[in-house]
């Protein structure tokens, strides 16, 4: 265990979210693309058991599971695709004010 005095731990910075503008700041930007990574895994791995079940082991494509999974992929899909635009809106406010 490994014991830390109180002025060697670094001050936590609170987390605001400024929704008048489209820029993110730099820690929103980290979580946003993380997490983007985090479900393209996901999804992959997803798609991987869906092939795995329809076209290897030859269940019904309409099984109750499959369609447990199909939808928590689309789910995440979704949700990938909307942090997809929030980027995008970030990098095009960037350009413009580079631009500006």
């Amino acid at each position: 265990m490994i014991f830390h005095l109180s002025y060697e731990i670094p001050k936590k910075t609170a987390l605001t979210f400024d929704d008048t503008t489209k820029l993110l700041s730099e820690v929103e930007l980290v979580i946003i693309k993380e997490q983007i990574r985090k479900n393209a895994v996901v999804i992959d791995e997803y798609v991987a058991k869906i092939h795995l079940f329809v076209n290897q082991e030859k269940y019904p494509h309409l099984e109750p599971f499959v369609e447990k999974i199909r939808q928590r992929m689309f789910l995440l899909m979704d949700e990938n695709d909307t942090f997809r635009k929030v980027l995008w809106d970030h990098y095009q406010a960037e350009d413009l004010i580079r631009h500006s």
